[in-house]
């Protein structure tokens, strides 16, 4: 045909034997022709994208390949990246066909020129990258809880106190209540670790039931927890204090044939957030709770102080 250019031995080579060598591909392949239509998916874009090779042929590769910026969520078009560039990668969300909501994938696009400079083709490879995003958010989640009691670890505690100073209302009342259980080295020393393992996390599960949706309960370490009353007046507070109080009071650990009991000294910090730092205040509650366990087993096993 006059006018038309025919194809190298490369270009046929290429053409025969591409789609071959990527039919076990597991990635996704597609490839684009200079006017970015689509001349060939591998079956795992296919699965990926709920779209046989048949119906995707010919059509422009953004009717068919809807991406979006992983943080933002804005539209990404193959373009916006192909303009300046032969390759680039990144990680993005796919949105998948028929209302399959959206797959995190790393996409990868390299693209040839022609002797003009014009765009001569695409391949894209698209990775999905859910179990990994799983994984990723399971190690996030393992990193913020405690392995043994399953609650928060003492550093996420402290990083919402601090966002709370930074953005909560500097007139309203918040608390903070340090719990410290007496008897724990007990458990310990007579039944083993294991034993004291399994108070803790039975003890924390207690503790749950007892605490709002927004309060936030964590262990700070051995057998110490830490909890975070927003928006909380005094009274409600103190009432909080003693429904941890008999929570830990009314629990009895049974190990081995053998019975245990434990108690809890709970230091209550009553503070506005525009008056002090992250610092007084945890320095203030776990005064009062140490000023709890001297009490002893005669005197009030909740101490309160109000910062000023």
């Amino acid at each position: 045909m006059p006018g038309a250019s025919r194809p190298t031995s490369d270009e046929r080579t290429l053409d025969t034997h591409l789609p071959d060598a990527f039919e076990y591909f597991p990635d996704a392949l597609i490839l684009a022709d200079g006017e970015a239509r689509i001349s060939y998916l591998n079956p795992a874009a296919e699965r990926l994208l709920g779209l046989s090779l048949g119906k995707a042929r010919g059509h422009l590769l953004d009717k068919v390949l809807t991406l979006q910026d992983g943080e933002t969520r804005q539209s990404i078009q193959i373009g916006d990246f192909t303009d300046q560039h032969t390759a680039f990668s990144g990680a993005f969300h796919l949105l998948v066909r028929n209302g399959g909501g959206a797959i995190p994938v790393q996409c990868s696009v390299a693209l040839t020129r022609n002797g003009s400079g014009a765009t001569g083709g695409y391949m894209i490879v698209l990775r999905n990258a859910s179990g990994l995003q799983q994984y990723i958010d399971k190690l996030v989640t393992q990193s913020m809880h405690d392995e043994h009691s399953r609650l928060l670890r003492r550093a996420e505690l402290v990083k919402r106190l601090w966002r709370l100073l930074q953005e909560a209302d500097g007139d309203e009342t918040q608390a903070f209540l340090y719990l410290d259980l007496d008897n724990f080295k007990f458990v310990n020393d007579t039944a083993g670790h294991a034993a004291g393992d399994l108070a803790i996390r039975q003890i924390a599960a207690r503790l749950k039931d007892v605490v709002r949706g927004r309060d936030t309960l964590a262990r700070l370490g051995g057998d110490e927890f830490g909890l975070l009353l927003e928006r909380c007046p005094a009274e409600r507070a103190r009432q909080r204090a003693e429904q941890l109080h008999r929570a830990v009071e009314s629990y009895v650990l049974h190990w081995n044939g053998e019975t245990f009991r434990l108690g809890v000294s709970i230091g209550l910090a009553l503070f506005k957030t525009r008056n002090h730092s992250l610092n007084a205040i945890l320095a203030a509650a776990d005064a009062a709770c140490y000023q709890a366990k001297r009490n002893g087993c005669d005197g009030p096993h909740i101490q309160e102080v109000a910062l000023d």
